[in-house]
């Protein structure tokens, strides 16, 4: 069997800028990256999920996938589209300069990255509309969540859901 291997580069954001409270992010160039190698003869069997996780950078984090903000948004994503688990031998090393906790959307890109990971996990081939979707499921803030996708400076905002009857 084979052994693939790909990278996730995610930005830091900020967010909140001026008047534009929910409205206004804007991406840092500070990244999150994640490597993934998906070796069927690495021993990922501690795991319920089959992914072994490393991490180096700000913070501590969880290495339980059904724990990590990463891992867990990704596997939402797979579960929506009928994948329940990664692949055997799936390593997902994250490196985050970000810091956890201090305004510079971490969070927002640990969701922007998860959500990555299970498209291409997946191989689901979502396009970026169905990918925001997703990351606005689990954070309901545009602000950080389109900056971290998009970067640059943007304004965003949720539209209200209407639900149209037909008689």
């Amino acid at each position: 069997m084979s052994v693939t291997s790909f990278k996730i580069k995610v930005p830091a954001s900020s967010a909140n800028i001026g008047p534009g409270f929910d409205v206004l992010g804007i991406g840092l160039q500070l990244y999150l990256t994640i490597t993934v190698t998906i070796d069927p003869s690495i021993d990922t069997s501690s795991d319920p999920h089959h992914a072994l996780l490393s991490y180096e950078g700000d913070g501590k984090v969880p290495f339980e996938s059904n724990e990590n903000l990463i891992t867990q948004t990704a596997l939402y994503v797979m579960r929506c589209n009928g994948i329940k688990d990664f692949p055997r031998g799936t390593h997902i090393h994250v490196n985050n300069p970000i810091p956890l906790g201090r305004g510079l959307g971490s969070s927002a890109s640990a969701i922007v990255a998860g959500v990555y990971l299970g498209n291409e996990i997946g191989n689901l081939k979502l396009d970026k509309y169905r990918l925001l979707d997703y990351c606005l499921m689990i954070e309901r803030h545009p602000d950080n969540i389109a900056a971290a996708m998009l970067g640059g400076f943007i304004g965003s905002y949720l539209n209200d859901y209407l639900q149209k009857i037909h008689n």
